[in-house]
């Protein structure tokens, strides 16, 4: 008896042994990150390395609405409601034309409605600055030529929330542009077919049909907003505006540091975000009442007669506004001689133009290192998150060990944590911890995999959810144990939702700024941080020439993906 009871016992430890070790990963890689900066907003200290110490206070808490924490916390609220409502406008007119319009260049107009995702907001946050400053922006200039009484700003409110617009849009496009192409065009013939006009049919059919994913998209779209850290800190900065993310920032650069204060701050933008995304599943859940069913349709196509063209160029105006003329202008910086431009004639000056930017970029031992940093952080990610994520889905989908209800919601806890404030807990986390992974390659590896763990759990998760567990049942009927079930079945048909997977881990990485603030040295700087140091710096030409160099490297990567991440990508908040 004594022996059953012992093997028993060694059947349960050893189920227990691959969900306790995965999770015992996870705590370490999420949840001490989550626990050191709730501890140190209820301190009176920082954590030291090797070493918890302070006294519990909440005096923190009582300073967040305060002075110039509340100027950040309102400032915050504007932009994330003003860009949201621009991205919305912007991205459901797009997804209204590509959908159901017979707009020309409809390839055109549903590929400007993704293509901005593949450049960072960092990139465009620099090109507006170097197109819309006050007096010598690129903009500016040629206003004041043509007799336009215009001065464009962007380091003010409007001008930050236009930025936020213009790269969020595509969220907005991808939610309602999907709602609008799987929605039964019958509802709306039977309310033509009763005299309903088409404005009608659109206020009392179409538009409560799409409601969710319009409302879904606007509460995602606010989340991202008001969690960016490299737009309103490179726009921001020079008006004296501040959200929470760049004052949390500027309290860890100030002399000392407030990192208290910081914590403070980055806890309540963390349940700010929190509720967004609670809000935002509850929408999500409203939309079971689709009107998709098994009987083949195609959406009805509004004939838009002599308006098609000029649908079509304001479609075109988007991606001119996002992609072509921001490019444009940092082309333009970054190859002048001299930044100096008295009037139009001096754009087409071909005299002064040349390569000397590129050179000094690409010859600067600084660009050199991060390219490198860059590339070995990216592919080490892919790698790493791709394992990791893949195993948290397997188990969580495909096995019944106990715990994996635990790894799905570990999984998604980064979701609630905006970057600036996960690179915060990371700095603190293995400050405490006896690894020396400060100032290593290795350390903003883990917080990107940490970062982005959503993202590539839920492709994975989705691709399992999709193969019926009939296949693998057959191979067990056969006689295969789960480690060839598993090899041999489940992994060959999600091969390509993993390689997608891991690919968008990449360019997700390449493009990251926030996590990596608080966790990088002089030794482990990527093209991001570079980017921003350039910026941060004054040396604008030089920005403009590294910005060129990392959009093409971005872009070439995209490329390269396309075969399996073809013209979607997940949305995901990065910089």
């Amino acid at each position: 008896m004594s022996g059953l009871v012992a093997s028993g016992r060694s059947r349960r430890y050893t189920r227990l042994l691959p969900t306790g070790a995965l999770l015992a990963v996870l705590a370490v890689l999420v949840l001490l990150p989550i626990g050191m900066l709730v501890y140190a907003s209820v301190t009176d200290a920082v954590p030291r390395p090797g070493a918890v110490t302070g006294a519990l206070t909440f005096s923190h808490f009582s300073e967040l609405l305060s002075g110039a924490n509340a100027s950040a916390a309102a400032n915050t609220l504007i932009l994330g409601l003003a860009g949201t409502a621009l991205s919305m406008a912007i991205g459901g007119f797009l997804a209204w034309a590509a959908a159901r319009t017979d707009v020309p260049g409809k390839a055109m107009v549903q590929l400007s409605g993704i293509i901005p995702l593949f450049v960072s907001s960092l990139v465009g946050a620099v090109a507006w600055s170097t197109l819309a400053s006050p007096g010598q922006g690129y903009l500016n200039i040629v206003f004041r030529a043509i007799g336009v009484p215009i001065e464009l700003n962007i380091y003010t409110l409007p001008g930050i929330a236009f930025v936020f617009g213009l790269y969020y849009a595509p969220y907005s496009f991808m939610l309602i542009y999907g709602a609008l192409s799987l929605m039964n065009p019958e509802l709306e013939e039977a309310a033509k077919v009763y005299g309903a006009s088409g404005r009608r049919t659109a206020r009392h059919v179409t538009f409560p049909l799409v409601k969710p994913a319009i409302a879904a998209s606007a509460v995602l779209t606010f989340g991202l907003i008001v969690e960016n850290f490299p737009v309103p800190t490179l726009l921001g900065t020079p008006g004296g505006i501040d959200t929470l993310p760049s004052f949390i920032y500027r309290l860890m650069n100030a002399a000392p540091p407030q990192s208290n204060l910081a914590a403070a701050i980055g806890v309540g933008l963390t349940v700010i975000v929190l509720l967004i995304l609670v809000v935002q599943r509850r929408m999500l859940a409203k939309r079971r009442y689709t009107t998709v069913s098994g009987k083949g349709f195609r959406p009805r196509v509004i004939e838009l007669g002599r308006w098609r063209w000029a649908v079509f160029a304001l479609c075109a105006s988007y991606i001119t506004l996002a992609v072509i003329l921001p490019l444009a202008a940092l082309l333009q910086m970054s190859m002048r001689s001299q930044p100096f431009i008295s009037g139009v004639g001096d754009f087409f000056d071909v005299s002064v133009f040349g390569f000397q930017q590129f050179t000094a970029v690409l010859n600067d031992s600084t660009f050199q290192d991060a390219f490198r940093n860059s590339m070995i952080v990216g592919l080490l990610v892919m790698l790493a998150g791709g394992v990791l994520h893949s195993t948290m889905a397997f188990i969580v989908h495909r096995t019944r060990l106990p715990g994996r209800k635990l790894v799905e919601y570990i999984a998604m806890a980064p979701l609630a944590m905006p970057a600036v404030v996960l690179s915060l807990g990371f700095l603190w986390a293995w400050f405490l911890l006896p690894v020396p992974l400060y100032g290593t390659l290795l350390i903003l590896v883990l917080a990107y995999v940490v970062r982005f763990m959503p993202q590539g759990y839920s492709s994975v998760s989705t691709s399992l959810q999709q193969i019926h567990p009939d296949l693998e049942d057959s191979a067990y009927t056969s006689g295969a144990g789960p480690v060839r079930s598993a090899t041999t079945i489940t992994f060959p048909l999600i091969r390509a939702s993993v390689v997608s997977s891991a690919l968008m881990l990449l360019i997700l990485s390449m493009r990251e700024l926030s996590a990596a603030v608080f966790l990088f040295t002089s030794q482990t700087r990527v093209l991001s941080i570079v980017i921003f140091d350039y910026m941060d710096g004054g040396v604008f030409a030089r920005a403009a020439a590294a910005s060129i160099l990392y959009s093409l490297v971005l872009g070439a990567i995209a490329l390269l993906a396309r075969r399996y991440l073809g013209v979607t990508a997940a949305p995901s908040r990065g910089a």
